[in-house]
């Protein structure tokens, strides 16, 4: 690239760019403002965004600012799209002088899509460089700030601190703001080499649920030759559901690449978010069947973690389990300090089973770091032996045998069900697991158990999907 000089600092990001002065600016300004209120006008009860770069100094635009323009612009249409908004409008201005610009109009409410800006300028790379703004003529949350939304400050792109502050009693000189713009730049330039070393996140999340459904036969769960004991759902329900939460594992892997902030329960608290927005998805997929709601949670924490950790260079099974604890760290004050207070009706399988037998479920283990997964099922998967169907399925029934399976204690109201699943456990590996006929057989039974009894193993398949995940990652299986 051609380097720029701008007092003594290299600005390979200005090259080719002309310097403008502030009629210019103001004469954009006023442009703006009136194709926005026109786009209001013509689209009454819709979404206008506006967006555009906020580069400082005299030169606004270059062929490197135009091309971080477009990956951010691409960035924030897949996210829409994600989410299910439909764009109605769509232009780009990318050769004005005063910077490149989009518009769009989309559906949807506008405190909605004000979170999903604010999420894209957060965990987008070069989101701190841009200018989203979202506009409705009858938006009555249109005031709201990023605080009132859930959301911290701004924070500025040389020290950190709150934007704003820095802004308006101008702290930073332009050269430091163009160091801290180069900077981002070198070091983004850095993580695509490092991104281009690594498999893709969100693909090996995908494989992991498909994986985890097509293994076979399994008590009480839905694979290719059962539904188990689940009349609403089958192995093709699973595939359409494992596909729409592709576009959340993106959003996932990019949460955790782009996270440049020390508090991991903020990249839990963003990933929660679009977690939301990624159950809805699924529920659209599946005609309001629950398959994937436990996988959501649990891989998408476990994908956002392991991005984090490789961008920084320093992934390992220890680090994963540290940082998952570390984002999870206020999680069961969070979601249990109200729970008394929760009308029966309303209680999730875990709340009420916290408030009855004062188990934790999923969420104890997340909070835990995943030691099942970890400390058991792991070093499990890797001693095993034969072709992946078997290791999975013998992975599985160890898995079922060592932890208290919330879906399961739900669906058989009882405790007492644990001590059962234990010695079923044992029994299947006494016949000599997965890799016998009798092993086999006595899981097809076992099957037929857990379809009269209305039981299943949803908890434990969750497990499963996560060591699987582990696993394709290092090349375990």
């Amino acid at each position: 690239m051609f380097k720029v000089i701008f007092g003594g600092i290299r600005m390979d990001f200005l090259a080719g760019g002309q310097e403008i002065g502030l009629n210019a600016v103001l004469e954009t300004r006023e442009w703006r403002q009136n194709y926005q209120e026109n786009l209001e006008m013509q689209f009454p009860n819709k979404i206008v965004i506006g967006v555009k770069l906020n580069i400082p100094g005299p030169i606004k635009t270059s062929i490197y600012l135009k091309k971080m323009f477009l990956d951010g612009w691409k960035e924030l249409l897949e996210q829409l799209q994600a989410a299910s908004h439909e764009i109605l409008f769509l232009r780009l201005f990318l050769d004005k002088q005063t910077g490149p610009e989009g518009m769009l109009v989309v559906t949807g409410k506008i405190n909605q899509i004000k979170q999903l800006t604010i999420l894209f300028e957060s965990s987008f790379l070069f989101g701190r460089l841009f200018d989203v703004d979202v506009m409705s003529q009858n938006g009555d949350e249109y005031q709201l700030s990023r605080t009132q939304l859930g959301f911290e400050a701004r924070r500025c792109l040389v020290c950190g601190r709150n934007a704003k502050f820095c802004a308006k009693e101008q702290r930073h000189t332009l050269d430091e703001i163009y160091r801290a713009i180069q900077k981002l730049i070198d070091e983004d330039n850095q993580k695509t080499d490092n991104l281009g070393k690594t498999e893709d996140l969100a693909e090996i999340a995908v494989t992991a649920l498909l994986y985890e459904v097509v293994t076979n036969p399994k008590p009480g769960l839905v694979d290719p030759a059962s539904n188990g004991a689940h009349k609403d759902m089958d192995v093709f329900t699973f595939i359409e559901s494992a596909q729409s939460l592709r576009s959340y594992f993106y959003l996932a892997q990019a949460i955790g690449f782009e996270f440049a902030g020390n508090s991991l329960p903020e990249m839990f608290n963003q990933l929660r978010r679009v977690g939301v927005e990624a159950e809805r998805k699924m529920f659209h997929a599946t005609n309001g069947v629950n398959t994937h709601k436990g996988a959501i949670f649990s891989l998408g924490i476990f994908v956002c973690a392991t991005a984090y950790l490789q961008k920084n260079g320093v992934y390992s099974q220890s680090t994963l389990a540290a940082t998952v604890k570390a984002m999870l760290i206020n999680l069961l004050q969070n979601d249990f300090k109200e729970v008394s207070k929760k009308p029966k009706d309303k209680l999730s399988a875990g709340e009420f089973q916290f408030l009855k037998y004062n188990t934790m479920g999923i969420r104890g283990e997340a909070a835990a770091g995943y030691p099942v997964v970890f400390d058991l099922a792991l070093p499990f998967l890797k001693s095993t032996k034969g072709n992946i169907n078997e290791r999975l399925l013998n992975t599985l029934m160890y898995i079922a045998g060592h932890v208290s399976d919330s879906n399961l204690i739900k669906r058989a109201q009882s405790l007492t069900i644990l001590d059962e699943m234990k010695s079923w456990s044992a029994r299947f590996f006494e016949l000599g697991g997965s890799q016998t006929v009798t092993g086999i057989q006595f899981l097809n039974e076992l099957d037929e158990v857990f379809k009269r009894r209305n039981l299943s193993l949803g908890g434990s398949a969750d497990l499963l999907i996560l060591t699987i995940f582990v696993g394709r990652i290092e090349g375990t299986i």
